[in-house]
């Protein structure tokens, strides 16, 4: 099934916008994603921190590090 010329070209230019704002929604999606999870990491850390100090914190660091390697 074809559609007429004029049809076609306002076809192509809705679907050029709904792909690029969904690329756009997809991005804002994953940067929050990622921003939440750098959150959680820092306030995990800062929960740390704050229950155990620092000297207790960073033997816990410096541990898993180890471990890790």
């Amino acid at each position: 099934m074809s559609l007429p010329l004029g049809l076609q070209a306002a076809y192509h230019v809705s679907m050029s916008i709904e792909t690029d704002q969904t690329g756009r929604t997809e991005r804002r999606v994953s940067l929050a994603l990622v921003s939440a999870a750098v959150l959680c990491l820092v306030a995990s850390g800062g929960l740390l921190w704050w229950r155990y100090g620092g000297i207790v914190f960073n033997d816990m660091v410096v541990s898993v590090l180890a471990w890790c390697f």
